[in-house]
């Protein structure tokens, strides 16, 4: 399940990257374990600083805030049920220079979902100008070479 690291860090998904600097801070200085004796009146619930240091560390990339938030829209929609249409990987071009699937959405924008995304199993994509979303249909491969030796026997 996609943590919200903007709830976790407390601060709009439209805040600016200094905003949400601050809050990462201040929360750092609220949750760090040598401070929460002092601060425990002050905490309603803890938060673990393993997840204020991931959040911060997402959302302080500009490439990794884009990808994170096009993947909780993804993921909100999914949860409406407001997927728009069901792509097979097979149907989509590869561009091997970006190691990404990409395919054509009915508004001229484009669906594209990279490798390490499949490999992390994401299957739904936002497309890049409009806010339709489809479901890529995929099968993991599972290499099963590496058990076998040239004569096909197991190790």
């Amino acid at each position: 399940m996609l943590k919200d690291y903007y709830a976790i860090l407390s601060v709009s998904q439209d805040a600016s990257l200094s905003e949400i600097k601050l809050q990462y801070q201040k929360l750092l200085l609220i949750h760090h374990p040598d401070k929460q004796q002092q601060n425990q009146s002050v905490l309603k619930e803890a938060i673990p600083l393993q997840d204020i240091k991931e959040a911060w560390e997402c959302l302080r990339q500009p490439s990794q805030r884009a990808f994170y938030d096009s993947s909780l829209k993804a993921l909100r929609l999914r949860a409406n049920g407001q997927v728009n249409d069901d792509i097979d990987l097979d149907d989509m071009d590869y561009n091997e220079d970006s190691g990404a699937y990409s395919a054509p959405c009915r508004c001229s924008g484009e669906y594209v979902i990279s490798e390490e995304e499949l490999e992390l199993g994401v299957d739904t994509v936002v497309c890049s100008t409009c806010s339709l979303i489809v479901r890529i249909h995929y099968e993991v491969e599972t290499d099963r070479d590496d058990d076998n030796d040239s004569d096909g026997n197991n190790k």
